[in-house]
């Protein structure tokens, strides 16, 4: 099968795209695609002028979590696995914002993946799933991430049961912000990807940086960090930009 990339990182500019690329196991994810998960995220991470990522899948998957036959054969280990979740961390944690463009079915880690974006657009069509329990496996810090997102209740009926859901279903019950036909869906997601390039870079990486942790800190400790945050909006110079801009607004009427 030779060498090839299980991923492919794409950074042009603000935007970095990272394509998850294993078309004949619709983008499983083997030791090698653990790996170059983690590579992939360490050279976001070191690129200042990279602001906002997009997750997409190659052919007609997004991921559709661990090659099986690998972890049978013994060619996936558990710490492969924990390198896998040490990326999933470090997006989470870092102060970039990251789009799932679920372009296809998005099941166990590939949905993992989805939930430590910042927005999840999916065609409607995609089938949804954690089906981790069914392998004697539990779908691991989803089990943590899931209930904050959808409430505990459909949590636990997508965690126990395993079942999937369509993109179209996990929009109404809170699991992907958007789901639209395939036929609009390059369109949506460049739409996305410049809505998010618009907004202030100061204050939309506090925003995402503060609000993930908004159910891990307590009130006090969240307000101090709130605080430090909101004084570094004001004395930002695109605060002053902002600012500027209304003053500027309001004499030309």
């Amino acid at each position: 099968m030779g060498h090839e990339a299980t991923i492919r990182l794409d950074v042009r500019g603000p935007i970095a795209r990272m394509t998850f690329d294993r078309q004949h196991v619709l983008n499983a994810g083997n030791a090698r695609f653990a790996a170059e998960l983690g590579d992939a995220v360490a050279t976001i991470a070191a690129r200042s002028d990279v602001r906002v990522v997009v997750m997409t899948g190659a052919g007609r998957a997004f991921q559709t979590g661990v090659d099986l036959k690998a972890l049978a054969a013994g060619e996936l280990t558990l710490s492969d696995l924990v390198r896998w979740e040490d990326a999933m961390t470090a997006i989470e944690r870092m102060d970039r914002l990251f789009i799932a463009g679920i372009n296809g079915h998005c099941i166990g880690g590939g949905l993992q993946l989805a939930l430590v974006c910042d927005y999840r657009l999916a065609v409607e069509d995609a089938l949804l799933s954690l089906p981790a329990v069914k392998e004697c496996l539990i779908p691991s810090m989803a089990l943590y991430r899931l209930p904050r997102l959808i409430g505990l209740a459909r949590a636990k009926e997508l965690i126990l049961l395993g079942e999937p859901v369509t993109a179209r279903e996990g929009e109404r019950i809170g699991l992907v912000n958007r789901a639209v036909p395939p036929a609009d869906f390059p369109k949506a997601l460049d739409e996305t990807i410049d809505r998010f390039l618009a907004l202030p870079p100061v204050s939309v990486r506090a925003s995402k940086r503060l609000s993930t942790r908004a159910f891990d800190l307590d009130f006090e400790t969240f307000r101090e960090e709130m605080n430090a945050a909101l004084v570094g909006c004001f004395e930002s110079d695109e605060h002053q930009r902002a600012m500027a801009n209304i003053r500027s607004k309001k004499r030309s009427r």
